[in-house]
């Protein structure tokens, strides 16, 4: 069993196979970074860039699919739990149904939220080039109601065209809109930007604030970030200098407060104040209705 007490161990050859000990180290680092970040949140592969960091793997496609063996193993014998990680992968299409009224009603009740941006000045998203970290993002996106939207690589035109439509809304409506963009430092993770941006001017006529905020190069040296080497088959990769970063290599906590940073700016704190307390008085009148229910029916 594990000690919970870990450090770094020797980096094995291609050659070598891994001893119990050297595992023992994995798994040790492995369960106190799941305790130490919201375990809800945290991917596989942000868990890779963590150990390598650690200097427990090597930065290769290879170790991170001997990583999910590992956590296979693990999570069989109950060493790591199941619900340790984030899969944005699995969804599904299904009509919303309720047990009876009552249950639409409680459901209603414990979901409720005010749009808390009707009456601010801006409106804000937080986009990401994956749904890997989408999950790690929307932890602090969604407390603010600001939705996350994953590109999953360049938007196509059908994404971009119902960004747009909406974006005129509320352009139509007296406000600003702001996207934050969290995304990979390599050629094209660093071209989505610019085509983003030029997509919705030129296509649909919209001009909003666009703003990268992760990676930056200057990040890659603060926050001593694993790098990998340019895919040279990329396209675009003959303007592009240096080595590639992934934004799951990122901090979680450093995610979560520039996500913080970048919707707070745009809140009157005085108006969000205003909007709580009528939240919580329609709260008060959904809990009345809920009540009553059983006797109405």
């Amino acid at each position: 069993m594990s000690t919970g007490v870990y450090q770094t161990s020797p980096i094995k050859t291609k050659r070598n196979r891994r001893t119990n000990a050297d595992l023992e180290v994995i798994l040790d680092a492995t369960l106190a970074i799941i305790k130490s970040s919201d375990a809800k949140s945290i991917t596989l592969r942000h868990l890779f860039y963590r150990l390598v960091s650690l200097g427990c793997l090597r930065k290769t496609e290879l170790e991170y699919k001997n990583l999910c063996g590992y956590m296979m193993k693990w999570r069989r014998s109950g060493e790591v739990p199941w619900d340790a990680f984030a899969d944005n992968t699995r969804w599904q299409y299904r009509e919303t149904t309720f047990n009876s009224m009552e249950d639409a009603l409680r459901i209603t009740c414990e979901s409720y939220r005010r749009n808390m941006w009707t009456t601010q000045e801006a409106y804000v998203e937080i986009w990401c080039e994956k749904d890997a970290i989408a999950s790690i993002l929307f932890d602090e996106a969604g407390s603010f109601g600001v939705p996350v939207f994953p590109l999953r690589g360049f938007a196509s035109g059908t994404a971009l065209y119902n960004a747009a439509d909406g974006f005129k809304q509320y352009i139509a409506a007296g406000k600003e809109v702001y996207i934050y963009y969290f995304g990979d430092h390599d050629p094209s993770g660093t071209s989505i930007d610019t085509s983003t941006i030029r997509n919705l001017k030129n296509d649909h006529n919209v001009d909003i604030h666009f703003e990268r905020i992760a990676v930056l190069p200057e990040q890659i040296e603060y926050y001593n970030l694993p790098t990998r080497p340019t895919k040279k088959s990329d396209p675009r990769a003959a303007k592009f200098k240096g080595e590639s970063v992934e934004i799951d290599a990122m901090p979680m906590d450093v995610l979560r407060d520039m996500v913080s940073d970048c919707i707070i700016r745009h809140i009157d704190r005085r108006e969000w104040e205003v909007q709580l307390a009528v939240e919580q008085e329609e709260r008060t009148t959904l809990n009345q209705m809920m009540s009553v229910f059983p006797a109405v029916t």
